[in-house]
């Protein structure tokens, strides 16, 4: 590509990401339903806007693909029919190799091309029929076009400086000089879109006039801030869907003083890693703050500083929260591409399914949007392989041809909990024992005596399958314990029921963020350790010496009238316990369900933190979920109860079978 730097490129290409995504989504519900206008023009509209936006970054290589894609796109919505696989697989990838275009631009590294695709884009367009030529209504005469047929239709692009301090009045003097010239059909972002806003914008416009390219060029150059104008002939497709709308035209070429009253929020684009540094930032100023504290208690007559410290404690805790809720992302960052890749998977395997997503709109913490989505589409790609039968298989169970697939979120208090659901076949629990008995992981005994929902936790056993051979989608004894660790890692939750025959659903229980914690602290061999606090129950005291010694693998301790096992910390991890004798600390913790007790060797008090991820080879420790710098600047290690109750019990600790 002969494309140069762009002071708008990097806008543009997270932009022209966001709307091949949306479009992959709209060509996938086109071919699994007959698409309506509104879902036609959504894809005319994204691809116009990549084209233009492209053309104006000077991505010579993405026009040409796109146009070609345009013009298709609005061939079939001419034709009003319904497009078969082939246009729509053709449409996808043109869709892909914008994709691999943006890619390429955002990275400079080269991406493989298509040849002919272009050539293909233009011969499926050729073939379309043409649309019957719609009748007038029988009662009323069809209300004069807004848009002169005759007239020629053009692109217009322009930008606005970055020094621009008023982009939504300059806007405005370019839509009255536009209306001057012509009849304005579209202008996006529109002025009342800019006018909160400052700085650089991309401003793309759609005029028919008779004036030639040239006149429009000359009358935008003398608007001051108004740079990069350029103005092309719009493509047949783009001409013929004005003019066939042109009886609602009005609605499309709004008055000048339309919708002033209407405000829309100012947003800006920040870059993730900007948004990671200042979260750092906002830590390393809470942690610096924490410090003052713990020294300003050595200080005489400290009361007045300890006050200012507060205030300016809560000044900073304030921040970080700001900056964590900018860093939220919504669901649909997840599943937006999901609907494709069930459809390619489906039809590679000879099967229809439909997918519907819920809770687009569900907010979490970028970092644990970022951990979710292999997670997440394994899951998919696992129902979707294993899951679902084929169309006679499911005719034959007396369901419909079409398989449902369903991923959901819902936030409920401090959580986020997040549902992969299918009708399909549903676990067959019988193999599910057998196989664990086979790799040894419990006796056939203990495998008899396991409930049906029990015995579907069998299939978070590391490499444990169902399936006689491997394929290329699954079956390799490596995806669901992989799943599993990737949600307990986010200090999440993943359970699963399924009934054979009629489906199954995975339930993730995710937390908002993982970045603010409140910790118990205890010492254990002379070191300290964090435990999240909304995991402790409550602490004890309990002396060991009176059952016979403290040299103990696992005891029961009665709990408010509960008998729970109790484990020492410093046997888990293999430390020499520094405790004196008598009555020792215990902290009563609970994880799904399950209540035990840690023995340590002293409580030390409450401590509000900030996490940080582990990095190697802590990440590989079983029961550590993180680490975190008190305020006296010393590090910490933060516990995982769910970790350590598994490290205690073993990697098969199935609910209510102890």
């Amino acid at each position: 590509m002969a494309e140069g730097p762009h002071r708008y490129l990097r806008i543009f290409l997270a932009e022209a990401s966001e709307q091949l995504e949306e479009l992959a989504r709209d060509l996938v519900r086109a071919e699994q339903q007959a698409p309506g206008v509104a879902c036609w023009d959504s894809m005319f509209r994204r691809i116009h806007g990549i084209k233009g936006g492209a053309a104006q970054a000077g991505l010579t290589a993405m026009v040409d693909v796109a146009h070609a894609a345009e013009t298709l796109i609005g061939k079939l919505k001419g034709a009003g029919q319904r497009p078969d696989r082939a246009q729509i697989d053709l449409l996808l990838r043109a869709r892909d190799a914008l994709m691999a275009e943006v890619e390429k631009a955002s990275t400079e590294k080269p991406a493989p091309e298509e040849a002919g695709l272009v050539a293909r884009l233009v011969e499926a367009a050729r073939i379309v029929p043409e649309a019957a030529a719609p009748k007038p209504p029988a009662k009323e005469p069809a209300p004069k076009p807004a848009v002169d047929p005759a007239l020629p239709l053009y692109d217009v692009f322009f930008s606005l400086a970055k020094t621009c301090q008023a982009p939504g009045a300059r806007t405005s003097i370019v839509q009255r000089k536009l209306k001057a010239l012509g009849t304005l059909i579209e202008l996006e972002p529109s002025p009342q879109q800019l006018m909160q806003k400052k700085g650089g914008a991309r401003v793309a416009g759609l005029i028919s006039t008779a004036r030639q390219p040239e006149e429009i060029r000359v009358a935008l150059a003398g608007i001051p801030e108004v740079e990069q104008i350029e103005v092309r002939i719009a493509p047949v497709a783009a001409a013929k869907e004005v003019v066939e709308e042109a009886p609602q035209g009005a609605l499309r070429s709004l008055p000048e003083d339309a919708a002033e009253d209407r405000r829309v929020e100012a947003t800006v684009r920040v870059r993730a890693a900007a948004l990671d540094q200042l979260l750092d930032h906002a830590a390393e100023v809470l942690h610096g703050i924490a410090r003052l504290r713990d020294a300003a208690r050595h200080l005489p007559e400290s009361s007045a500083f300890e006050a200012e410290i507060d205030r300016l404690r809560r000044t900073a805790r304030e921040l970080h929260g700001k900056v964590m809720d900018a860093r939220l992302t919504p669901f649909s960052a997840l599943t937006e591409a999901l609907p494709r890749t069930v459809r390619d998977l489906a039809h590679r395997l000879g099967k229809e399914i439909d997918v519907e997503l819920q809770g687009a709109e569900v907010e979490l913490d970028r970092t644990i949007i970022d951990a979710l989505g292999e997670p997440i589409t394994h899951l998919v790609r696992n129902a979707v392989d294993h899951g679902f039968e084929t169309a006679n298989e499911r005719a034959q169970a007396g369901k419909s041809d079409r398989g449902r697939l369903s991923v959901s979120a819902r936030r409920e208090r401090d959580k986020v909990l997040v549902e992969v659901t299918d009708d399909g076949a549903g676990f067959d629990v019988v193999k599910l024992r057998e196989r664990a008995v086979l790799m040894g992981a419990l006796t056939a005994q203990r495998s008899a005596e396991l409930t049906d929902a029990q015995a579907c936790e069998l299939a978070f056993l590391p490499g444990l399958s169902t399936r006689a051979e491997a394929t290329e989608t699954s079956g390799r004894g490596v995806g669901l314990d992989a799943v599993k660790a990737a949600v307990v890692r986010l200090g999440g939750k993943l359970s699963v029921r399924s009934t054979k025959g009629l489906g199954t659903a995975f339930l993730l229980e995710l937390p908002l963020s993982v970045s603010m914690a409140n910790l118990l602290l205890v010492q254990v061999a002379g070191e300290l350790y964090g435990l999240p606090l909304h995991r402790v129950a409550l602490t004890t005291e309990y002396d060991l010496s009176a059952r016979g010694g403290e040299g103990f693998e696992a005891r029961s301790l009665v709990v408010m009238g509960q008998l729970v096992r109790a484990y020492s910390l410093a046997k888990l991890f293999g430390l020499p316990s520094l405790a004196p004798p008598g009555p020792r600390p215990f902290a009563v913790l609970e994880v799904d369900g399950v209540t035990f007790a840690l023995a340590v060797d002293r409580l030390v008090g409450q401590e509000e933190a900030v996490l940080k991820p582990l990095f190697p080879p802590l990440d590989k420790v079983r029961g550590l979920a993180g680490t975190t710098v008190l305020g006296n600047g010393r590090p910490l290690l933060v516990l995982d109860p769910r970790g350590l109750l598994d490290l205690a019990e073993g990697p098969l600790r199935l609910k209510g079978a102890a």
